[in-house]
């Protein structure tokens, strides 16, 4: 018997076997190559195939699974049976009626049954001590415990979509554990948190599309030639303008992600899932009119206690210990201000400030190289007050002339 999630209005037995059982395919493969594989063992196993294979001997054919794009009627009337014949009817329904958004290692997301602007991330937890880290499927508590609260505090601030509840109840542990026998003697938990649904940069196309959108609003329309029939001045004027326009708009998203990392820093927080360039596409949110940027996804993080590093470093004489910098409070404080200002040189050169950014680093990295923790530090607060200050109209007054 299937039991109605009170919060969410999403069946707790519907999440349970899909937890189980579908979302770490999904995680593997993706979602559309999962469901196509549904259809295919619900066609393969069909009496009409069966019927086909009857008296051949070549194994030459091939199931005709319709392609979702194309023929995306079919497609979903034979995964629907799919379901309901490995699942049963109640299963299939709540499949359909639950819209899936995204699935990733560990967690799904859907968006919320009667209420489109918010999302539902599940996730199954365990409290085993043999979890020690994040596996496809199954997520140790204490991970999610950090993920909620940084998600709480960032909301707070702006930073990331705000979190509205979070719900965790009981169930059975999963039977199979990477297609073996799970050797956990630990139940599980189910854990739902409820947050505000956005549109990722990479749902949007990308920075350049997002960008490309903005600027097109403005005429200038980067997919065609230029419209106007005027004169050659009037033409390149029109390109200088242009590409001064796509100069600003990528400075822009500079500050913004510049400031977005100084605002996390401020929590605590650096998020180590964005990236070599810290742009990931899917886990940022960019708004390219109010230059609003947010992270989501803060399962792969680190924290800092920053005051009480360095708290801790001033009884060592404020000198870096070399054979402590792995694991002292004095290298976790540098790291955590070694990337604190990395974003404010790259704030500064989004707001044209070329020559006073590379003065900043190449003194912070003077600094940084004599040990001395607190003159780092404030220099760092004071490239930060630099950063905080500079808005998106420092950058068009830099670029659009």
């Amino acid at each position: 018997m299937y039991k109605y999630h009170s919060k969410t209005g999403v069946d707790r037995e519907f999440l349970k076997t899909f937890t189980e059982n579908i979302a770490p395919e999904m995680a593997y493969m993706g979602i559309p190559m999962t469901e196509a594989e549904m259809v295919r063992n619900y066609m393969e196993g069909s009496d009409k195939y069966k019927e086909y294979l009857e008296g051949r001997d070549d194994d030459a054919y091939f199931v005709d699974v319709p392609d979702k794009a194309s023929e995306p009627e079919r497609f979903m009337k034979m995964r629907d049976r799919a379901l309901e014949k490995k699942y049963g009817r109640r299963f299939a329904d709540q499949y359909i009626q639950n819209k899936l958004l995204g699935q990733g290692g560990t967690g799904s997301v859907f968006e919320k049954p009667g209420d489109p602007s918010r999302v539902l991330k599940v996730q199954r937890l365990t409290e085993d001590p043999m979890y020690e880290e994040p596996k496809v499927g199954i997520q140790p508590k204490f991970i999610v415990d950090k993920e909620i609260d940084i998600q709480a505090r960032a909301g707070e601030a702006g930073l990331s979509p705000r979190l509205h509840s979070v719900e965790s109840y009981p169930i059975p542990k999963r039977k199979y554990h990477n297609s073996y026998p799970n050797p956990s003697r630990q139940d599980e938990i189910m854990n739902i948190m409820e947050m505000d649904r956005v549109s990722t940069v990479e749902d949007e196309g990308g920075f350049d599309e997002i960008i490309n959108k903005k600027v097109r609003n403005f005429g200038f329309d980067n997919t065609k030639d230029y419209p106007y029939k005027e004169s050659s001045d009037k033409k390149q004027k029109y390109f200088r303008r242009k590409d001064q326009m796509i100069k600003a708009e990528n400075a822009k998203k500079a500050l913004a992600l510049s400031k977005l990392h100084l605002g996390l820093a401020d929590q605590g927080v650096i998020h180590t899932d964005l990236g070599f360039r810290g742009e990931r596409p899917d886990h940022l949110v960019y708004d390219p009119y109010s230059n609003k940027m947010q992270a989501i996804d803060f399962n792969q993080v680190q924290t800092f206690k920053h005051s009480n590093n360095l708290h801790k470093h001033t009884r060592n004489q404020n000198l870096l210990s070399e054979e402590l910098q792995e694991y002292s409070p004095e290298a976790q404080a540098m790291h955590f201000l070694d990337h604190k200002s990395k974003s404010i040189f790259n704030g500064m050169m989004a707001a044209g400030q070329k020559e006073e950014a590379h003065l900043y680093n190449d003194l912070y990295k003077e600094i940084r190289a004599r040990g001395d923790l607190i003159a780092s530090e404030n220099l760092v607060n004071q490239g930060q007050e630099i950063i905080n200050k500079h808005t998106m109209k420092d950058v068009d007054n830099f670029y659009l002339n």
